[in-house]
Formats: structure tokens, C-alpha cells, sequence
């Protein structure tokens, strides 16, 4: 015996009724009425023709498992084939395919936008930050201009700075190695709005990315200490820091440095790095001072100039020393 899944008699079930003969699986109510099948109720009644007057039955499809027993009725009568009847079930399939790719249309933008929300969510962006686009970063000085041009281009490209993923231990290194960014200036000259512009972009895009302040970093790790019986663990939130796309870190050194915060740090862009992953940094502070901010009050600085080695060999830098807007 043929085998139809229960998938597949579903589907047939939702078909409209061509046929004006019973089959395999196929059966009208009035002769499963006269059969004695098992039928799911109510057993809908033949109607008539609008245009001929022709008897129109209703078919059930026919369980392939269970004897004489009906599934399901299809939810129209079979289709008349006089001329009049076939000129209106042609047009009323052109507008149901209207119809239904409308609704389609309509669930892909509903999914579309659940989907931005789930990653603006969990990009950790403050509110603050979250309308900083490309188009309302005022360019009114060269410098500006030219961090906009770079910042703009590192976004349109970013798929090539991606890293291939062949398998669960092995990685194609991305397009472009050279994969993130580093910028630098004073308060005040657009690093956070640029930085939250790529993070915006690519979230409109269904790239997920965290965003988030050095601070804000370090507090959701200590925040799993704190909950006992939490679901969600040191190790899965530095997993998130490791793995996800693109991982910013904004006002990276206003911290103040600990044993503790530097080594998170460290092990963060370290795992980035031997992953190939891109990493967006802003800081009021150059190298040398970066490294003396990032330095705890033992003096060891071994993992502030480890950070900042390897974030010199991912990272292209752009200079923001200006002056800040927020004084006009």
C-alpha cells in the first residue's frame, strides 16, 4: 500500500476539490455516509451550482492507516466544470494568490521586526543610542567627514571581515584580517554615535552585535555572582562576548582598573582575536595612556599591554582628536 504521510494528507486535504470521483484517499460525504465510515462531524451537505444547478459534493480525505475512517472535509465543494463556474474559480484563484502573498508579505515584516527587537535587546545598547544612524552624524569639519567615510566603509564591507565558521573547531580566517577598529579622542566628537551607527546598521541588517561601555561590560559578569540559582553563568556571558559578530566596547579605561576587570578584558579580546572575530573600540586615551588608565594599583600591567598588542594587529585606527560638539 502506498504511504501518505500525515503531512502530505493534510496538504491534500487543503487543496481544492478538483476531482468529481472518489479515490485512494479521497472520498465524498455521501458515499462515506452510505460506506458507514468513521466521520469527523458536521458531515457538510452537497450544494449546487450557481450558474447550472449541478449537484456539488464534499470530499474528505480518507485515513491511509485506519479503515474506513475520514481525516478531515475539504473546506470547499468540488469545482463545477460548466464554463461559468470555471470563469469564477479561475479569477478567485488569482485573488486568493493575491491574497495570500499579501499575508505572507506581512508575517515576513512582523517576523522582520520581532527579529530587530530580539537583537537590539540583546545588543545591550542604551536607549540613548539607539537612533545614532549614519544620516544624523554632523560632518561640518574634515576630520569629521573623513571618521564618517571610514566608519561607513568598515560597514558596508563588514561581511568580508567575517570569519568562516567550516565545522566546530576549524575557521576560515575573513576576507579582510585587519577586522576591527580603534577610535580615539576626546569627549564629545562622535566615537559612541559612529560606533552605535555600524552597530544600527547592522542590526537593521539581521547582524546581531553587542554594544556596550566598558562599565556595563564588566557589570553583567559580576551580576552572575550575584544570582545563585540564575540561569545565565559567567561562561555564557563571556560565550556572548566571544561569539557574538561584533562585539564594541565603548569608554574602554574609564574603568576604574582591577586584577579582576583587566584579566576579563583581556581574556575577551584574546579569545576575539584567536578567533578572527572583529572588535570595535572607543577610548578617550591614546596607547601609551590607555594602557597606564588599564593598569590596577599592583603595578602589573602585563594584561593592559596584551590587550592593547592585539588590538593594534585587528584594529585600523582613526584619530577623533577634536573638538568636542557639545560645547557650541
Amino acid at each position: 500500500m502506498e504511504k501518505v504521510s500525515h503531512q502530505q494528507a493534510i496538504q491534500q486535504a487543503l487543496e481544492p476539490a478538483q476531482t468529481t470521483k472518489s479515490g485512494k484517499y479521497c472520498i465524498s460525504a455521501t458515499e462515506a455516509v452510505q460506506g458507514d465510515y468513521m466521520l469527523p462531524e458536521p458531515v457538510p451537505e452537497a450544494v449546487t451550482c450557481k450558474y447550472c444547478g449541478r449537484r456539488l459534493e464534499y470530499y474528505g480525505l480518507v485515513n491511509p492507516v485506519i479503515p474506513k475512517r475520514v481525516i478531515v472535509w475539504r473546506s470547499q465543494p468540488e469545482r463545477c466544470t460548466c464554463s461559468k463556474a470555471q470563469g469564477f474559480w479561475k479569477n478567485w484563484d488569482v485573488k486568493e494568490q493575491e491574497r495570500l502573498a499579501e499575508e505572507a508579505t506581512q508575517k515576513a515584516r512582523e517576523e522582520e521586526m520581532w527579529r530587530y527587537r530580539g537583537l537590539m535587546e540583546r545588543s545591550g545598547m542604551k536607549a540613548r543610542f539607539q537612533n545614532r544612524r549614519f544620516d544624523n552624524f554632523v560632518q561640518d569639519t574634515p576630520g569629521r567627514k573623513q571618521a564618517y567615510a571610514q566608519t561607513k566603509k568598515y560597514v558596508d564591507n563588514f561581511q568580508r571581515m567575517r570569519p568562516v565558521k567550516n565545522g566546530r573547531n576549524h575557521i576560515t580566517p575573513p576576507e579582510i584580517e585587519r577586522n576591527g577598529l580603534f577610535l580615539a579622542g576626546g569627549y564629545g566628537t562622535g566615537k559612541t554615535h559612529l560606533a552605535a551607527a555600524i552597530a544600527n546598521q547592522l542590526i537593521s541588517q539581521g547582524t546581531a552585535c553587542i554594544c556596550m561601555t566598558m562599565i556595563d561590560l564588566l557589570d553583567r559578569i559580576r551580576e552572575t555572582y550575584k544570582a545563585a540559582k540564575s540561569d545565565v553563568d559567567e561562561a555564557c556571558i563571556l560565550g556572548q562576548y566571544e561569539n557574538v559578530p561584533l562585539l564594541i566596547i565603548d569608554d574602554i579605561g574609564s574603568e576604574q582598573p582591577t586584577e579582576w576587570g583587566v584579566s576579563k578584558i583581556f581574556a575577551i579580546i584574546n579569545a576575539r582575536y584567536e578567533g578572527y572575530m572583529p572588535t570595535i573600540i572607543t577610548t578617550n586615551y591614546s596607547g601609551s595612556e590607555l594602557v597606564r588608565r588599564m593598569t590596577p594599583e599592583s603595578g602589573d600591567s602585563r594584561n593592559a599591554e596584551k590587550t592593547l598588542d592585539r588590538l593594534k594587529e585587528t584594529c585600523i585606527g582613526i584619530d577623533m582628536n577634536w573638538e568636542s560638539w557639545r560645547i557650541h
